[in-house]
């Protein structure tokens, strides 16, 4: 690793590197004045050069570059502004079905059914008039 990729990197405790000979380390500390990495090697810490250093991945793997961690974060906060679009359509979808009120037609038909009944209801106090006119009328002429 040259002195210039070595100050691109982004250096954490419990880094991993490889060496040049293929023997692995994690990062114990890191020291940019002599460009250097102490790094648990073989059961003991040792401080290593940046040029015996042929990768550096991070804790969990990734790429220590800087330019690549910097692609992942975007990468995740396009993936996150994907996700609150969603979340906003839903939540216009959850405002527009609350616009929507059922209630109000629920009542509404409450309301016609209650007008109906008054009217049926009316017909029937006529009908039922009609017919005690029609038997009185018939007692009458039965009387007489």
């Amino acid at each position: 690793m040259t002195e210039k990729e070595f100050q691109k990197q982004v250096w954490r405790c419990y880094d991993q590197i490889t060496l040049a000979d293929g023997v692995k380390g994690k990062v114990l500390q890191v020291a940019f004045n002599t460009k250097s990495v102490r790094a648990y090697i073989s059961g003991s810490p040792e401080w290593v050069k940046c040029e015996l250093i042929e990768t550096h991945t991070t804790g969990r793997g990734g790429d220590g570059d800087d330019t690549a961690i910097i692609e992942e974060l975007n990468n995740k906060v396009i993936n996150l502004g994907d996700t609150i679009e969603h979340q906003r359509a839903k939540i216009a979808e959850l405002e527009e079905k609350i616009r929507t009120n059922y209630l109000a037609d629920v009542r509404k038909g409450v309301v016609e059914i209650r007008e109906g009944l008054v009217v049926k209801k009316k017909r029937i106090e006529h009908i039922e008039r009609g017919l005690t006119m029609i038997e009185d009328l018939a007692a009458r002429f039965a009387e007489g």
